[in-house]
């Protein structure tokens, strides 16, 4: 896939910059040798405007003057009604160009709508626009070049990326601060398809990251399922038995587990969370220990309570208890929290008083 790079910017002598720029009279140079080594690599451009005061002229003039470009590699992008689009080369070669026109007359929409498609930025000079379409690189992810040798907002968008993060290596951040040289642009160029392949990666991992989420979530939601079905179905279980303590017992145990599970999965599915594995064991947990306090209650009441016929009506409260615990373990743990066990009173090893009897 043939990568789409802009480059903006301007260095206009007669213009007062915010950030001076520097070394004015080099621009159309550098931008000539960009535009070559962007045809070079076989890469797409996407110019805004053909007024001398900014730098696509010349990157175009470089861009064309490698020879075999393909039709249509130069894309226009100006405001609709804008008829600066007298670009070098464009009477002569106008296959080469492909002028795309946005809606509306306000070019600051085109301009940074378009920069959704790009695959990379080059920032020389320029003023106000230049440095917010560094922060938009910067804030977005998209392969930014800001070259700091000739000052501008380029010079003050590279002061930034020290302090924030991006796809690009430190060794192409200082590069981007040294005097324009004759591999400059080459190496610009390199280090623009270096960040969008780490970007095509980040990209390619993170997908991969929220697929292996997806079927995590519909695992656990399979899981908690299939335990709901396994507690409900001690239900039919202790009624297919005659009543016994052991039957009893096994099918409370299992059911108050099973559905203590079950509801702690379908909490953190409800939470869009994805450690449904670890909430799995706090519900399990919390479904036992709330079983426990359920029946030992019980049973304190009615002590032949498992052995008899009771029980089953029972199996239907300890299900309920069971899902409810798991649903909302984090308050059966706050409420555990609060709970002081009771201490012990250890005998005293001191002999008694001598009057005592």
């Amino acid at each position: 896939m043939r990568k789409l790079i802009a480059v903006v910017g301007s260095a206009d002598p007669a213009r007062t910059y915010q950030q001076p720029v520097a070394h004015v009279e080099n621009v159309p140079r550098a931008g000539e040798q960009i535009g070559r080594a962007l045809a070079e690599a076989e890469c797409d451009l996407v110019v805004y405007s053909s007024e001398a005061q900014f730098v696509e002229g010349s990157v175009v003039t470089g861009y064309v003057s490698h020879g075999d470009i393909r039709h249509g590699s130069i894309q226009v992008r100006p405001p609709y009604g804008d008829g600066e689009t007298n670009f070098p080369m464009l009477a002569e070669k106008p296959e080469v160009f492909d002028a795309r026109f946005e809606t509306g007359d306000d070019w600051e929409i085109s301009y940074y709508r378009s920069l959704r498609e790009v695959h990379g930025v080059v920032l020389i000079g320029g003023g106000r626009s230049t440095f917010v379409t560094g922060l938009v690189c910067l804030a977005f992810g998209i392969p930014l070049y800001p070259v700091a040798a000739f000052g501008g907002s380029a010079r003050k968008v590279w002061d930034i990326m020290n302090r924030v993060p991006h796809d690009a290596s430190a060794a192409e951040v200082s590069f981007m601060g040294a005097e324009w040289r004759a591999d400059t642009a080459p190496r610009l160029i390199e280090s623009l398809l270096a960040q969008a392949r780490r970007r095509e990666a980040r990209d390619r991992q993170q997908a991969r990251a929220r697929r292996g989420a997806a079927w995590s979530n519909a695992l656990g939601i399979i899981l908690g399922l299939m335990l709901l079905c396994l507690g409900l179905g001690m239900i039919p279980l202790a009624y297919s038995f005659d009543s016994n303590a052991p039957v009893n017992l096994t099918a409370l145990i299992v059911g108050a587990l099973a559905t203590g599970t079950a509801g702690a999965i379908m909490r953190n599915t409800f939470d869009q969370g994805e450690q449904w594995a670890r909430t799995a064991a706090l519900g399990m947990s919390a479904g036992a220990i709330s079983f426990l306090l359920f029946v030992s209650a019980q049973l304190a009441a009615s002590p032949e309570t498992l052995a008899g016929d009771g029980v089953r009506r029972l199996l239907f409260f300890v299900l309920t208890v069971g899902f409810v615990s798991g649903f909302t373990f984090d308050a059966v743990y706050g409420r555990l929290k609060q709970t002081e066990p009771p201490v012990p009173q250890l005998p005293s090893s001191q002999p008694p008083p001598p009057n005592s009897p």
